[in-house]
C-alpha cells in the first residue's frame, strides 16, 4: 500500500531480462512465465486477421478492420445514430436548459441461442497491482476475475497481462485469445503473488508502450488498471506519458480501485484522461461484475474517434452560457463547443446539457449539431449534421430531469472538495440542498431517482472518518458516472419502507447488462466459484 519503492529506477532505466524470442517463451504451472521484457521488442504481438469484404476471406494484416459483423447486419452509422435537440425554460429565470441527445441503435451481438456472434477484435492490456497489500483474499479474487474474463473473449481478441509492484513485469505478450493461448494466460494469472510496493506510473508506462509499439492493431483498444494502493504523483506522470507517447489510435482507460486503501483521485484522473471510467469496488466479490460490464462496453463499440460539435446559428441570438462537463472545449472565434470521445457504443443514449441565455427573443432559435466518427470496421469517416429548431419536442419533458442530473453531478464534486478541507457540514448542505430542489419538482423520472439515492448516500458519508474511509471514493466515481452517463458496475441498495431494493446502474447498454447478469448467474449456480483461483 503506497509507493514504498524508494531508489528504484524508472521504466526507461529498469533492468530487463535478456531478449527472449516468442519461440523461447516458457509457461509452466506454478511459475512466473519467462517472456521478453525489453521495451524495444514490444512489437512481438500476435498477428490478427483482416476481413476483406470484396472476397469474403480472412487474411493476415496490420490492421483488423473488424470481422464484417456490421456489414453482415447492415448496420451503418448514419442510419443507426440519431440526433435531437430539446429545451425547457428554467424556473425563475430568463435562461433555459438545452439538451442535445445522441442515440445509437443496438446491434445484435448475442444470437437467439444465447451465443455470441462474430464481432470486432479487441486489444486489451491488463495492468495488475500485486503489491504486498494485495495479499490474501484480494489477489485471490483478482486471479479468479481474470480467469473469468477469458470466457468473454474470442480468438479475434488479443490480451496482454502486466503485473507491477516496485517494478513492472510483462507476464504475456499481446496474444490472441485462442484455445491454445488460454492455457498460457491461465498459467500467467495463477503465478500472481502479492509482494513489494506500488508503482502505478511505471506500470502505465509499460501499458502505453505496448499499445504504441504493437505491430498489428485491432479496431478497439483499452487499458484496464487494477490497484488497491497509492502512488503519489502517478496521475501527473501518466498524463506526461500520454503526451510523450502520443498514441493516435483510439483507446480508453478503465481503472478498478479495490477497497478503501486505493487512491480515488489517482484512479479517477487516470481514467478520465481517456474518457474512461473509475470503478470503485468496496465489496471485492463484485470485481468480476465490474470487469464483465467494462468488457461489454468494449465489445459493443461501433465507432472510434467520435467528435460532437454544437453551435448556435448566427441568424438568431441564442447564446450558450455554459456546457456541463469538463471535457467540452470552446472556440470563441467560431462560437463552437466540441467534445471528443474515443468510442461510441451501440444501444446507448447520451444527453448533453447546456444553459442558454436570451431564450425568449423573437424569431426561430436554431442550433447546428455536427457528429463525426470513424466506423469501427474502417472506411470513410461518417458525418451527421443537423440544423435543429428549438421548440417543443417529444423529449422536452426530459430536459429538466437531465438538467438536474448534471447539477447533481457537479454537487458531488463540490461537496467532495469541501469535505477534503474538513468542511463536512458545508458538504452535506450542498448535497441536501440540490436533493431538496429536485424533490420539489416532483419528477417521476427513474434515472433521476438514482441520482437522488446517490446524493443521500454521499451526504451520509460526509462525516469525519466515514468520508476518508469510503465517501471520497464514491464521490469521485459518482461525479463522472452521472455527468457523462457512464456505467459503474456495482449495484446500490436503496432502503424503501424498511425493504432494501437493489438498483443497477441506469446507464448500461444491453450487452453490458447481459455480461454482468451472466457473471452473477455463474456465481449463483457454482458454490465453488471463488475456489478456482
Amino acid at each position: 500500500m503506497g509507493n514504498q519503492c524508494t531508489g528504484v529506477d524508472d521504466f526507461q532505466g529498469q533492468q530487463f531480462a535478456p531478449n527472449i524470442s516468442v519461440q523461447d517463451e516458457v509457461f509452466v504451472e506454478g511459475r512466473v512465465p519467462i517472456v521478453g521484457q525489453n521495451p524495444s521488442r514490444f512489437n512481438d504481438d500476435d498477428m490478427i486477421t483482416v476481413y476483406q469484404p470484396n472476397n469474403n476471406k480472412l487474411n493476415y494484416g496490420r490492421n483488423s478492420l473488424g470481422q464484417g459483423y456490421m456489414t453482415a447486419q447492415k448496420y451503418n452509422l448514419k442510419d443507426n445514430i440519431s440526433i435531437q435537440a430539446s429545451s425547457h425554460t428554467l424556473l425563475n429565470s430568463q435562461n433555459a436548459a438545452l439538451m442535445i441527445t445522441i442515440k445509437s441503435n443496438d446491434i445484435m451481438l448475442i444470437n437467439q441461442r444465447g451465443q455470441e456472434c462474430v464481432r470486432q477484435g479487441i486489444d486489451l492490456v491488463c495492468l495488475i497491482d500485486h503489491s504486498g497489500s494485495m495479499q490474501g483474499e484480494k489477489i485471490k479474487l483478482v486471479r479468479k476475475t481474470l480467469k473469468q474474463m477469458l470466457t468473454f473473449l474470442q480468438p479475434c481478441d488479443r490480451l496482454c497481462l502486466i503485473m507491477f509492484d516496485c517494478k513492472v513485469y510483462r507476464l504475456t505478450r499481446l496474444m490472441r485469445v485462442t484455445q491454445e493461448n488460454v492455457q498460457k494466460f491461465r498459467v500467467a494469472i495463477s503465478s500472481l503473488q502479492a509482494r513489494g510496493g506500488t508503482d502505478i506510473g511505471n506500470g502505465m508506462k509499460m501499458a502505453l508502450s505496448i499499445l504504441k509499439h504493437r505491430k498489428y492493431k485491432n479496431p478497439v483498444s483499452a487499458i484496464f488498471l487494477l490497484s488497491d494502493g497509492v502512488d503519489e504523483g502517478a496521475e501527473e506522470r501518466v498524463r506526461d506519458d500520454l503526451i510523450q507517447y502520443n498514441i493516435r489510435d483510439s483507446f480508453t482507460i478503465k481503472t478498478f480501485g479495490f477497497g478503501r486503501d486505493c487512491c480515488p483521485k489517482i484512479m479517477s484522473e487516470i481514467a478520465h484522461y481517456k474518457e474512461g471510467q473509475f470503478y470503485f469496488v468496496p465489496n471485492l466479490t463484485n470485481i468480476d461484475e465490474c470487469f464483465a460490464e467494462a468488457l461489454g462496453g468494449l465489445v459493443s463499440v461501433v465507432a472510434n474517434h467520435v467528435q460532437l460539435s454544437v453551435q448556435p446559428m448566427h441568424s438568431n441570438k441564442l447564446q450558450i452560457k455554459k456546457a456541463y462537463g469538463d471535457k467540452w472545449t470552446y472556440d470563441s472565434w467560431k462560437g463552437v463547443f466540441t467534445l471528443y470521445q474515443p468510442h461510441l457504443l451501440s444501444g446507448v443514449r447520451k444527453d448533453y446539457i447546456f444553459e442558454v441565455a436570451d431564450y425568449k427573443t423573437s424569431g426561430k432559435q436554431e442550433i447546428r449539431v455536427l457528429l463525426q466518427a470513424d466506423p469501427v470496421e474502417g472506411g470513410e469517416k461518417v458525418t451527421i449534421e443537423q440544423i435543429i429548431e428549438l421548440k417543443n419536442s417529444d423529449l422536452s419533458n426530459e430536459v429538466l430531469p437531465n438538467y438536474y442530473r448534471v447539477r447533481g453531478a457537479e454537487c458531488f464534486e463540490q461537496a467532495r472538495i469541501y469535505a477534503e478541507q474538513g468542511q463536512y457540514q458545508t458538504s452535506q448542505q450542498i448535497l441536501n440542498n440540490i436533493n431538496t430542489e429536485i424533490k420539489l419538482q416532483n419528477f417521476n423520472d427513474p434515472n433521476l431517482q438514482v441520482v437522488q439515492t446517490d446524493l443521500e448516500m454521499a451526504s451520509n458519508f460526509c462525516y469525519p472518518g466515514q468520508f476518508e474511509n469510503e465517501g471520497r471514493h464514491h464521490m469521485h466515481q459518482l461525479h463522472i458516472v452521472h455527468m457523462y452517463q457512464k456505467s459503474r458496475g456495482v449495484q446500490i441498495n436503496q432502503n424503501q419502507d424498511g425493504q432494501v431494493i437493489s438498483l443497477d446502474c441506469q446507464y448500461q447498454n444491453n450487452l453490458q447488462k447481459q455480461y454482468k447478469d451472466q457473471t452473477r448467474q455463474i456465481k449463483q449456480n457454482d458454490p465453488n466459484y471463488w475456489n478456482d483461483c
